[in-house]
């Protein structure tokens, strides 16, 4: 896919992750939908050359599977924490929203 629409790729995954917050972190939905959408927000410049270079061959997979990934530790979930959402599911949520992210990617790549 040498050509596409950025744009329509950031819909897509802001979709997932809000389908996502939505269906796991249901008792604190809203936050979490807040928080992924503000991870992806945040990370759009790095999503949109990782993506390009997916999609001209200069990454493989595996190498932006690793740098999605690697946004973990940068990832700031500020409005679960404020409702008392522990360490623990706020580090799975996290995992949870980059593994998202990288299947949105791949199936449009």
């Amino acid at each position: 896919m040498a050509d596409f629409d950025f744009q329509s790729i950031l819909s897509d995954i802001k979709n997932s992750v809000t389908a996502l917050a939505l269906s796991t972190v249901k008792e604190y939905a809203n936050e979490a939908k807040a928080d992924a959408l503000q991870f992806v927000e945040n990370s759009k410049a790095n999503l949109q050359t990782w993506i390009v270079e997916l999609s001209q061959g200069q990454l493989t997979q595996a190498d932006f599977e690793d740098l999605v990934m690697g946004l973990k530790d940068l990832m700031q979930m500020n409005a679960l924490q404020q409702v008392g959402f522990s360490l623990i599911e706020a580090d799975q949520f996290k995992i949870s929203l980059l593994n998202t992210v990288i299947k949105t990617v791949v199936s449009l790549i």
